[in-house]
């Protein structure tokens, strides 16, 4: 196979090798725009609007008195939001292709405020029938929903389009492997047909780097651009290189997917998906997919917002005793791996004499002759963490997830990267202050192999099955049982 096989028409080769500056101004986002997020915020939009109309007509007296009381009013517009959204989304109106089209979203406005009337009449009958007779103050306030919409839908139609215009709703694709299946798949994606969907990032390969760059330009690449699709474009009869592949790129929150050249019986399995139309097999799905990222991301907001006002009174007594006792800076900085495996500096309360040849990598050792008295009652009560509730609001870190480790960090002679095969896979998400592993045993040193691979275990178990509840019973068990104890040092 030859270089021109991967290249555009115009005999350029896509996407040549570059290799970012770990002094990149951007960031990979933690938050990524989906078609999913998209149709879930219409749906939401679509309800807040039917229901402000319904008590905008209650309060504001528009058609003279409400004949109906409050609850009355708030429970027919609750029926109303609920059938029109739930109609929508039975015959696919929300879907991001038909936001751009005046026609479909006109269908779709007057078929579900249709039914949605007339589960809100049904409603008002069973309340009130004679409120039915009320035709001025039932069809003005038809009117204010049914406007209320158009003005929804026409904001939502240019905001999807500044989106496409912007690739926000492109997922950007990065193919490993220079093969003939690889040079088949960039054609395709590169099809008007594909186009709007997938935007290529480039082609990687070690054997290969004049063709785009290496995996390890890919695994810094994604340290700075967005990745949100990996295909590992390999022959299944090179699957041990497929799973070398998958191994190496761990450290990158994205979806990772292998194309099949028979999916035979695989063709009604869950993990088949395809890519410009070619069959393949989801290998890993990156966690916190479009709303479960804004969700988290709002919940450390929030959180970490309050804390920082009501624990600034401690933070201030702490650093004041630090600054009269001498010994070095307040705050101590560490260079720490963060999502997507790129370095970030994390905030502590110094806690230890200054050693200018620690590195971090060899963890924390109990008994450390370094650690001041001072030190020592600020690690027993977790105060020396709290500076790291601004690494928090700076994206840098969640209130919940794997703990931040130093490169290079060892497990005995061995780096903890290569002792635990699994281990780069944390870096998929934000490091936290607080996680799943923390409340279950993991405060204080990693000192042996067991605990290591015990550690990572209960972080990706964490990832695969997080929800909101999971991260507000961490917060809880974190504060009321794991803030302070023997086992933190």
């Amino acid at each position: 196979m030859t270089l021109q096989t991967l290249s555009d028409p115009s005999g350029s080769i896509p996407e040549r090798r570059r290799r970012p500056r770990r002094q990149a101004a951007t960031t990979t986002p933690f938050i990524r725009v989906s078609m999913g997020m998209m149709n879930r915020m219409v749906g939401a939009a679509d309800a807040v609007v039917i229901l402000s109309a319904a008590l905008i007509f209650h309060y504001l007296d528009i058609a003279g008195p409400p004949p109906l009381s409050f609850w009355q009013t708030l429970i027919a517009g609750l029926v109303g939001a609920v059938v029109f959204v739930a109609s929508l989304a039975t015959w696919g109106g929300y879907r991001v292709e038909r936001y751009r089209r005046v026609r479909g979203q006109t269908l779709d406005v007057v078929v579900g405020v249709t039914l949605a009337a007339l589960a809100n009449r049904a409603v008002i009958w069973a309340f009130e029938p004679n409120v039915l007779t009320a035709h001025l103050w039932l069809s003005l306030w038809l009117l204010a929903v049914v406007c209320g919409l158009a003005m929804g839908r026409l904001a939502c139609a240019v905001v999807v389009d500044a989106l496409w215009t912007r690739g926000s709703l492109r997922r950007r694709v990065a193919v490993v492997g220079a093969t003939l299946m690889a040079g088949d798949l960039i054609r395709r994606i590169r099809q008007e047909e594909w186009h709007r969907d997938l935007e290529l990032v480039g082609l990687f390969d070690d054997r290969a780097p004049s063709v785009a760059g290496t995996v390890e330009d890919l695994r810094r690449l994604a340290q700075t651009r967005r990745v949100d699709l990996i295909v590992l474009a390999v022959p299944w009869n090179r699957s041990e290189e497929i799973f070398a592949l998958g191994d190496r790129l761990q450290w990158i929150s994205a979806d990772v997917v292998t194309p099949l050249e028979r999916p035979g019986f695989l063709s009604r399995s869950n993990a088949l998906t395809q890519v410009a139309g070619v069959p393949a097999l989801q290998l890993t799905r990156h966690p916190f997919r479009g709303t479960q990222g804004l969700v988290k991301q709002a919940q450390d907001y929030v959180v970490a917002a309050c804390a920082v006002v009501l624990t600034a009174p401690i933070l201030a007594v702490a650093a004041t005793a630090l600054a009269l006792g001498g010994g070095g800076p307040v705050l101590f900085r560490q260079d720490r791996i963060g999502f997507n495996g790129r370095p970030f500096s994390i905030y502590k309360l110094r806690t230890m004499t200054i050693d200018p040849t620690d590195d971090g990598a060899g963890g924390q050792v109990r008994g450390n002759p370094r650690v001041t008295r001072l030190g020592a009652l600020l690690r027993r009560t977790s105060i020396d963490e709290l500076p790291q509730l601004l690494n928090v609001l700076k994206g840098e870190m969640s209130i919940v997830g794997p703990r931040p480790h130093v490169a290079g960090m060892r497990i005995g002679a061995d780096p903890y990267a290569e002792a635990v095969r699994t281990y780069a896979a944390r870096h998929q998400i934000k490091p936290g202050i607080t996680g799943w592993a923390q409340i279950n045993g993991m405060r204080g040193g990693i000192d042996t192999l067991e605990k290591a691979r015990r550690g990572v275990e209960l972080d990706l178990d964490y990832m695969r099955n997080w929800s909101l509840q999971l991260d507000l019973s961490i917060m809880a068990q974190t504060l009321t049982r794991h803030l302070m104890g023997p086992e933190v040092f």
